[in-house]
């Protein structure tokens, strides 16, 4: 892999309860995903553009769009084989200009013919990327070219030092309001996420932290070798399945099987092939995490189904049965704005999009300015909006985004072993998503020992919903801005 290069996350210096921290990410080129009409009998290959004989001319022009410019790969964005892009001409042939829903419904296009439009082109010079998305949006074959986002961890924390205050270390695991009401179930047969599988996707994870289990797999991509990935990635998973013992944190489904996929492969950022890699490797029940972020055109953060490819990654996968659970990232943004109109920002994937709130007041530990309380006073209200957190209608449910107890960092403990650093303050939708995916398990996994299999994704983020400890408006961030509620595990096993 190339050599790293540092980025910064976002700026929270003078901010209560947040320690800023900087993160290298791999020196991965800016490439371009395209994606090629349902009617265009157009396939590619590592050569360039082909098509049938009679419809050779819109395959003819995108080859000397390539020419303009030296290219150094083109693939599949999904990682499909030549011959499963070859398959998509027959039935694009048979399709007319802009089919409806009913049209493509009848001639049998699925996950798989969708999937094989995306196509992936590296050009030698990242600065050619953008040049090249604009001379493929002006060709008749193309629906949608755009240059690949850049995800980033939706984190909003690091190490610091000083005196802390621990207790109460975990409440996200109390009874509701206060928490999402793990411990409340976990009496029940299931409910710690037995028989479940989590996929975490980021960026990278110690997988050897004494208060992770072993038999944690790599299924794919190329972990990150950066600190600051692998305290973020190792922070995640812990929330969700620490084991418990007489040492460090609880998972909320610690019952629950792990595995963990990079999103960087063949050298570049492709969440897509990532989501569709980890959707193959997982069975009906089983849960994604996208622990992700990346920027859109109002140069904040956004949730990572903004991309149409991963959009279409996220659909496959949850008409698989598998709930994909996805951090809505810390843009401040608002997703009902105009600009996102046709987006996946305003479109239903299946995922259940998880907001930032804000966790009751005595979960915040002291840091050293103005004494235990005194600082946090604006902060705002428990299960409001927190200020970073993005919002608007797709949205579902919130979790903790401040002032997580979890793994990895140190601030909490330290020691000259990262195996055994822990953190009081994991913060952002990064924190929250968690919480939510290990709810997903717990309710799951209840949900196979009760009634023999699991429940689809969808009626799993209706029940989140549904029976959730509602969100609450506070000063500047009425209800109006949407994050959903808190899950309440008791009530929510009333419906599985």
């Amino acid at each position: 892999m190339a050599k790293a290069r540092s980025r910064r996350a976002p700026s929270t210096r003078g901010t209560p309860g947040f320690i800023g921290g900087d993160f290298a990410s791999p020196k991965t080129p800016d490439y371009v995903v395209a994606e090629l009409r349902y009617e265009s009998p157009v396939v590619y290959s590592a050569r360039g553009f082909t098509a049938p004989a009679a419809d050779r001319a819109p395959a003819d022009r995108l080859n000397d769009v390539l020419e303009r410019f030296d290219i150094t790969s083109i693939r599949s964005q999904f990682g499909m084989s030549a011959t499963a892009v070859r398959r998509r001409v027959a039935t694009a042939e048979a399709l007319p200009a802009d089919p409806s829903s009913a049209t493509l419904d009848r001639h049998g296009v699925d996950a798989d013919f969708r999937q094989s439009g995306f196509v992936q082109i590296v050009p030698k010079r990242s600065a050619d990327a953008k040049k090249v998305a604009e001379a493929l949006n002006r060709q008749g074959a193309i629906w949608k070219a755009y240059v690949a986002p850049r995800p980033v961890p939706a984190f909003l924390s690091g190490s610091a030092a000083g005196t802390r205050l621990f207790e109460p270390t975990q409440g996200y695991l109390y009874s509701a309001p206060v928490g999402i009401g793990a411990a409340d179930v976990w009496p029940l047969a299931g409910a710690k996420g037995k028989g479940i599988t989590i996929c975490d996707i980021e960026g990278a994870w110690n997988l050897s932290h004494e208060d992770l289990p072993s038999g944690i797999s790599l299924i794919g991509g190329t972990m990150i070798a950066d600190l600051g990935w692998r305290n973020h990635g190792t922070a995640v998973l812990g929330e969700m399945i620490s084991i418990p013992n007489s040492k460090g944190c609880v998972g909320i489904s610690h019952e629950a099987k792990a595995k963990v996929h990079s999103a960087v492969i063949n050298g570049v950022f492709n969440l897509a092939q990532a989501l569709t890699n980890a959707t193959a490797a997982l069975s009906k029940g089983d849960v994604i995490l996208i622990e992700l972020q990346a920027t859109g055109p109002n140069n904040k953060y956004v949730a990572m189904q903004f991309w149409p490819d991963i959009f279409s990654a996220i659909v496959a996968a949850t008409a698989k049965g598998i709930t994909v659970v996805e951090a809505a990232g810390n843009g401040n943004e608002n997703f009902n704005l105009p600009i996102f109109a046709g987006t996946g920002l305003q479109k239903d994937s299946g995922a259940v999009v998880v907001g930032a709130g804000i966790p009751p007041s005595n979960a915040f530990d002291f840091d050293g300015s103005g004494g235990f309380g005194a600082s946090y006073q604006s902060i705002g209200v428990p299960r409001s909006r927190i200020w970073f957190s993005n919002y608007g209608k797709i949205v579902n449910v919130q979790g903790w985004g401040f002032h997580v107890s979890t793994l990895a960092y140190g601030d909490l403990q330290g020691n000259a072993s990262e195996n055994r650093w822990y953190t009081a303050r994991f913060s952002g939708t990064s924190s929250a998503s968690p919480i939510v995916t290990g709810a997903v398990a717990c309710l799951q996994g209840r949900a196979k020992a009760k009634n023999g299999g699991p429940m689809t994704p969808a009626k799993v983020r209706s029940i989140l919903m549904q029976t959730g400890t509602p969100q609450v408006a506070g000063p500047g961030v009425p209800l109006s801005q949407h994050i959903g509620p808190q899950p309440n595990l008791l009530k929510a096993m009333t419906k599985v």
